[in-house]
């Protein structure tokens, strides 16, 4: 910080890899703080650090729009105000299931889905915060699903056949980090960066589309 005076370019990647055997009781307090609370920790550390043009981007997935939750539960990641209030609500969500509360609630089995929800959630607060003067220094802040990428951390969930590999989708992410006027529209949102797929909700996701929230 002293010698640089702030920071350019930041891309939080946090993903602590489980198993569809896993318990998720067992393994909810590691995951929830490295995806989590990691993600809202680098929020905090490196936003304020931020120069005219920087960006800031948490890495996420097309699950991390309410639309792969049921709607009793939108209201948890609703009109929060503050990074502590999506603090707050992934860690009940995270009691939930360590308890053995969360089928009961309607929390889907699948740890991976409240969890990427959260990302987004930190990223559109910071972003709601930090919108008016964000725009006015030429600053990005949003959430980036890269689409479906062949890596171990994949491969025991999903069917990842002609799925890229790490390397070929870096080039998008950095296309639009390097951009020196990307569209205004992105600014908080959810932005698919990388090839064409089918959605989640019926729909294709084309590169550069906000992904809807709900």
């Amino acid at each position: 910080m002293s010698r640089h005076g702030g920071v350019d370019i930041v891309f939080s990647n946090h993903y602590a890899r489980v198993q569809p055997d896993d318990d998720p009781r067992a393994v909810i307090d590691y995951y929830v703080e490295a995806n989590n609370l990691g993600t809202t920790h680098v929020l905090r550390s490196f936003a304020p650090l931020l120069r005219d043009g920087g960006r800031l981007f948490v890495v996420a997935s097309r699950a991390g729009s309410l639309r792969a939750l049921a709607p009793a539960l939108h209201p948890r990641f609703e009109n929060l105000q503050s990074l502590d209030d999506v603090d707050r609500a992934v860690c009940n969500w995270r009691d939930a299931v360590r308890s053995g509360r969360a089928p009961g609630q309607a929390w889907p089995a699948w740890i991976n889905i409240p969890s990427k929800i959260g990302q987004v959630a930190a990223v559109r607060v910071l972003a709601g915060q930090r919108r008016a003067d964000d725009l006015r220094r030429g600053i990005l802040i949003a959430s980036i699903s890269p689409g479906l990428i062949d890596t171990g951390a994949s491969r025991a969930w999903l069917d990842l056949t002609g799925a890229p590999q790490p390397d070929e989708v870096a080039g998008p992410l950095l296309d639009l980090a390097m951009d020196p006027s990307p569209h205004e529209s992105f600014y908080g949102e959810l932005v698919h960066v990388g090839r064409e797929e089918p959605g989640p909700f019926g729909s294709v996701v084309r590169s550069g589309a906000i992904v809807p929230w709900k």
